[in-house]
């Protein structure tokens, strides 16, 4: 398992509640997390059609992330990184999350984490 997965599973059930209301679990915090990564990877690759405003896009659903983690009272930043690098590193092992929710659900949250940060 990697470190960042163990570490939000572990945390008290009264900072894994923090993530109900936004994202359903901590299972699916890492995972919403993780596609955030793998979107902007993607768009940096492809650069399809208005890539750099979408790419923007990315970078501050990221940094909403960090700040809502930050108002958790944990490393925003250092949770957001390290998830993204297991993206990294499932890239280039050609192996990746399947995620466990549909494209609707994750526009859902992206919407919920802009209202929350």
């Amino acid at each position: 398992m990697k470190d960042v997965y163990v570490y939000l599973s572990g945390l008290p059930e009264d900072k894994k509640r923090l993530f109900v209301p936004i994202f359903g679990s901590v299972d699916r915090f890492y995972t919403v997390v993780y596609l955030i990564a793998r979107n902007g990877h993607a768009t940096e690759q492809d650069k399809p059609h208005l890539w750099e405003e979408r790419l923007r896009v990315i970078r501050q659903v990221e940094k909403k992330v960090e700040k809502l983690l930050n108002s958790f009272h944990l490393n925003g930043q250092e949770i957001v990184a390290d998830i993204a690098g297991d993206y990294f590193n499932d890239f280039v092992k050609y192996k990746e999350l399947e995620p466990d929710l549909s494209n609707d659900e994750f526009i859902s949250i992206i919407q919920r984490i802009s209202l929350f940060a």
